[in-house]
């Protein structure tokens, strides 16, 4: 009974050192693999389809601060607070009163920058003048430095102006001339004025008409229709009327009367018509005549005057050669005449310039001094430009503004950077401006701009040189927290960033290689039920794939 005991006793144990073996097994490779995961944590991990060109880096986000500066540093007045409304950890949004001035210094702040602009501008009055009678006593110094050369100049300019001008006028009058007397030659060789009035046109309508009629005439008989009855329409109608109301029924001439009467009529209308052609064909004629003569002597006068005006031309163009010459030989006598004239003139001239200038900004900066003021404290309060938590407030009521003086200091989440650290192999390829595509776990990706780089190194060891590399993040950063791990990706596409978006965000994890495929959450059957007394199983979190720490 004693020895099944013992050996009962025995094979506990032996399950019980079996378990603690197999505890700090497990302990031992999720100490070592939470080791690993760290120090891999270190170093990017490798996204799917980078370039060769890609640098990663990695760094911890930081959330931005911003300050509010009174920037009236040109102003004498101080300006008394009477009143500061903010302290530390207050939430603030953008426009929120930050303190607020006295009505009686503001009024004398702003007085004197108005007297600011008025004496800016009354200077910058007076040196326009000035400006303009130094400009008019330089160029008079100047003209008068070199007056036997500008006269020179001058002389030579308006002879080949005048000499010019006198060709110009010439070559246009004769061109002209040629062109009337191209026109008249025209008129009288292509007999123009014949088409022009229709002579001929006229005349074969007159002409046709004639015939027809002449021809209706024999056919009809008119002789003998104009005998019987007369050329009077109104007796026809009525000895007509009278034949058809049958007053004279014997009377068969009355009714065949009525078919002359219509022919004679006929004939009559087209008499007419017939004599008004041959009264247009005549006055056509005569006009076409009339045109022809005139069109004649036209070509005569126009040939007179053009032979006159290319004499002219021939002169005038021989005199233009013989001022060329003249002008140009007196002109280089004297170009070497007060050759440092010229240099004296434009140094002056930028002095004067220079001078104006500097006026001419000093009116402008005292109208952006007056501009910025009643920006930033018009209405006596000083306000915030963003949304944050103050975090420093050095306005106090009851004190006096002057210089360039912080006002508060405050979070500013809308701006979110990452401190990166890049390898000195790789600085030389990263420059500000540069797009950076950012990963952060458990938060998504996002695609920043590169805004600062440190160019003294980071680093205390010798035999890993970094340079803190500054990325400034977009998007949506509304969620994100300062010290939060990001990978930075630099060098990568617009299509490798939109591929890496379009990845699904959880990715399953591989077990490291040597781990078994398995490890039992429960105690294994045939164990004993309850652990030793001071032996704990790892917690759930503890057991699985990077420990606790990740």
């Amino acid at each position: 009974m004693e020895t099944k005991k013992l050996k009962k006793k025995k094979i506990i144990i032996l399950i019980l050192v079996l378990l603690i073996i197999l505890i700090g097994g497990v302990l031992a490779g999720w100490f070592f693999l939470n080791q690993r995961k760290q120090n891999t944590q270190q170093q990017p991990p490798a996204l799917s389809g980078m370039g060769e060109d890609v640098i990663s880096a990695s760094g911890l986000t930081s959330v931005g601060m911003t300050e509010e500066i009174y920037e009236l540093d040109f102003l004498e007045t101080e300006l008394y607070v009477e009143e500061s409304y903010l302290s530390t950890g207050d939430e603030v949004e953008a426009g929120r009163a930050v303190f607020k001035v006295s009505k009686e210094t503001l009024e004398e702040a702003r007085k004197e920058l108005t007297n600011a602009v008025t004496e800016a501008d009354l200077l910058y009055r007076q040196g326009k003048l000035d400006y303009e009678t130094g400009k008019l006593e330089a160029q008079s110094t100047y003209e008068t430095a070199v007056l036997q050369q500008k006269y020179a100049q001058a002389e030579y300019n308006n002879s080949v102006v005048e000499a010019a001008k006198t060709v110009e006028d010439l070559e246009a009058q004769v061109e002209e001339a040629r062109e009337l007397a191209e026109e008249y030659q025209a008129s009288v060789t292509e007999d123009y004025y014949r088409a022009y009035y229709k002579v001929d046109e006229l005349y074969q309508t007159y002409y046709d008409h004639f015939n027809y009629l002449m021809e209706v005439y024999e056919k009809w008989d008119i002789e003998t229709l104009s005998s019987l009855y007369g050329n009077s329409v109104s007796s026809l109608s009525t000895s007509s009327s009278g034949a058809q109301a049958g007053e004279q029924p014997g009377m068969a001439s009355a009714k065949g009367g009525s078919d002359s009467e219509q022919k004679l009529s006929v004939y009559n209308l087209f008499d007419e018509l017939v004599q008004t052609e041959a009264d247009a064909y005549v006055e056509a004629k005569e006009n076409y005549e009339k045109a022809k003569a005139k069109a004649q002597a036209g070509l005569d006068q126009a040939n007179s005057r053009l032979a006159e005006l290319e004499a002219e031309l021939v002169l005038a163009r021989t005199d233009y050669e013989k001022s060329l010459i003249t002008c140009e030989t007196d002109y280089q006598t004297t170009l070497a005449e007060s050759a440092n004239a010229q240099t004296v003139y434009d140094t002056t001239l930028q002095s004067l310039e220079e001078a104006f200038t500097e006026l001419e900004e000093t009116k402008e900066e005292a109208a952006e001094n007056l501009t910025l003021f009643e920006e930033t404290i018009g209405d006596g309060y000083f306000y915030t430009k963003s949304a944050g938590t103050i975090v420093m407030n050095l306005i106090r009521s009851d004190s006096y503004l002057s210089g360039e003086t912080m006002i508060v200091a405050y979070s500013n989440p809308e701006t979110v950077t990452i401190a990166a650290s890049v390898g000195q192999s790789d600085i030389a390829s990263i420059e500000v401006g540069d797009s950076a595509f950012v990963v952060i776990s458990e938060y998504g990706s996002y695609e920043g701009t590169v805004t600062g780089i440190n160019p003294v190194t980071q680093a205390q060891s010798r035999s890993s040189v970094t340079y803190q590399v500054t990325v400034s993040l977009t998007g949506d950063i509304s969620t994100l927290e300062s010290n939060l791990t990001a990978y930075v990706y630099f060098g990568m596409t617009q299509e490798m960033i939109q591929m890496q978006e379009e990845m699904p965000e959880e990715m399953p994890e591989e077990m490291p290689e040597g781990m078994p495929e398995g490890i039992p959450d429960g105690i294994p059957e045939g164990m004993p039920g309850e652990m030793p007394e001071g032996m704990q199983m790892p917690a759930e979190g503890e057991r699985k794939m990077g420990g606790a720490g990740e």
